[in-house]
């Protein structure tokens, strides 16, 4: 979980634990983690507790759940229709988790603004 995530959700920062896992970005450099929050994740039909690292970076994205959720809900994530689609707990409805587009795309972009800074220059893209 980034801290701009954390912060958004008016987590008190007490509930902060420490941890000493190890993280390494998708640049493959290492991030050092802030701490670790339990939270409850609630979909419409089940609310499962998780635990969150929080860590200080720039994302392109809001929160990311592990594969170990993701199965545990019987996911399966579609990033080109920012969706996850998942089996309700009884197994008798499908049940569509839908990302907000708008805000993934400002976060996209905001990525690829922070990242250019003393890079080379980014070419910007229009929507189709």
């Amino acid at each position: 979980m980034p801290r701009v995530t954390f912060d958004r959700l008016e987590i008190k920062p007490e509930r902060l634990k420490p941890t000493r896992n190890l993280l390494l970005g998708f640049d493959g450099k290492r991030v050092d983690p802030i701490g670790m929050v339990e939270l409850t994740v609630q979909d419409t039909e089940r609310a499962l507790t998780e635990i969150f690292i929080v860590v200080e970076i720039h994302p392109s994205y809001n929160l990311l759940m592990g594969r170990g959720w993701i199965h545990r809900v019987q996911g399966v994530p579609s990033t080109l229709h920012q969706v996850m689609r998942c089996l309700s707990p009884d197994g008798n409805k499908v049940i569509d988790i839908h990302g907000d587009q708008v805000a993934a795309k400002e976060c996209y972009i905001i990525t690829l603004k922070s990242a250019g800074k003393g890079k080379a220059p980014i070419r910007s893209a229009s929507p189709r």
